[in-house]
Order: C-alpha cells, then sequence, then structure tokens
C-alpha cells in the first residue's frame, strides 16, 4: 500500500470510528471498565447462578432461545422482564445498558427500525456458569426491505439462580448495518476493497 493510500485508509478508518461512536471517549464514561465490573460481580464463582442440570437452568436456556427466536415490540414487551432480572447488564456492539429499564428501552427502540428480525440459535456451549449461544441473525430494517442482512454471532450470557439473565454481551459484524448507510457504507466498502 502507497504512503497516499495508507493516509487515505487511516483517513476513512478514523471517519468511521467517529461517525460510528467508537472513538475511546465516547462522552458515556469507560465502557470497558464497567464491563469488567459486571464481568466480576456476576461472576459464577462468587455469585450463585444456576446449577448444571437443574429445571431452573432448563427453563432459562428455554426462555432465551424463544425470546430471541422473533426479535420484535410485542415480544419485547410480552417477555423482557420474565428473561432479564432487574439490574442485567447488556452490551452490544451498538450500545450498552445496565438495569431492564433501559433494556427495554434499547430494544423498543432498536425494534423500530425493523422489518423483521429472528435468532437462530445454532448450538450453545456451557462452561462454568457462563453460556455461549451461537446464533445467526435474519434480518430485514424497514429502509431497505428487499436487502435482507445476515449475521453470525454469539452471545455470553449468565443467569441468575432463579434462570433470569444477569450478563449478556453480544458479539457480531455491525459492518454489514453499517455498509448500507448512503455515505458511510461507501466508505466502508472503500476501505474493504484496500485489503
Amino acid at each position: 500500500m502507497s504512503i497516499r493510500k495508507a493516509g487515505q485508509f487511516f483517513a476513512a478508518v478514523t471517519a468511521i470510528m467517529v461517525i460510528c461512536g467508537c472513538t475511546a471517549n465516547t462522552g458515556e464514561g469507560d465502557v470497558m471498565a464497567r464491563y469488567l465490573k459486571y464481568l466480576e460481580a456476576t461472576d459464577p464463582g462468587q455469585v450463585r447462578g444456576l446449577q448444571p442440570g437443574t429445571a431452573e437452568e432448563e427453563m432459562g436456556i428455554h426462555r432465551f432461545r424463544e425470546f430471541y427466536r422473533v426479535f420484535s415490540a410485542e415480544v419485547i414487551r410480552k417477555g423482557l422482564r420474565d428473561l432479564y432480572a432487574e439490574e442485567s447488564y447488556f452490551q452490544d456492539p451498538f450500545k450498552e445498558v445496565i438495569g431492564i429499564g433501559e433494556i427495554e428501552a434499547y430494544f423498543l427502540k432498536s425494534a423500530e427500525g425493523v422489518q423483521t428480525c429472528t435468532f437462530d440459535i445454532q448450538d450453545l456451549a456451557v462452561h462454568d456458569g457462563n453460556y455461549y449461544f451461537r446464533w445467526v441473525m435474519h434480518l430485514t430494517l424497514k429502509r431497505y426491505p428487499n436487502d435482507p442482512i445476515q449475521a453470525l454471532g454469539m452471545s455470553h450470557v449468565r443467569f441468575d439462580r432463579e434462570g433470569k439473565v444477569i450478563f449478556h454481551q453480544d458479539y457480531w459484524d455491525t459492518g454489514l448495518i453499517y455498509e448500507r448507510a448512503p455515505l458511510m457504507g461507501s466508505v466502508i466498502r472503500w476501505v474493504k476493497r484496500q485489503f
């Protein structure tokens, strides 16, 4: 890559980070510090969570799968408070929210731009009170009804002893959505072509 192209590349990446709010100081405090705080606070070695092989574990897993089968405002209003504990922590690549009220508000706001969204949970791995759900999201945005998105992702989840989610961290490629944005999409596609 030439010096000129490298300069263009870094300018484009910087622009994307600023537009996406991915800078180190987003004005919302230190997200990484809060993530680590909640990760420690919900550590299954310190907090009594679900016991393996119990009816509560089976029910917690079942509720999680059912809730995300179809992501819609109706499902959120009907089932979110049965799935998440009052003081639960949620983070995805777009936002970090703490507490059931903030999670509900964020999910409902997210659902506004969605025509359809389903999660096909492919499998589940469990290790020492940590639950890893691997899924494929099928998403159609209202703004782009003829351009459906499929994204691979994973949810790291911890449950309390009643089977309610107390910690939920999602991992997936948000670039699939950003690429559809008019200005930002062209910059992201250009950056990808440089590789």
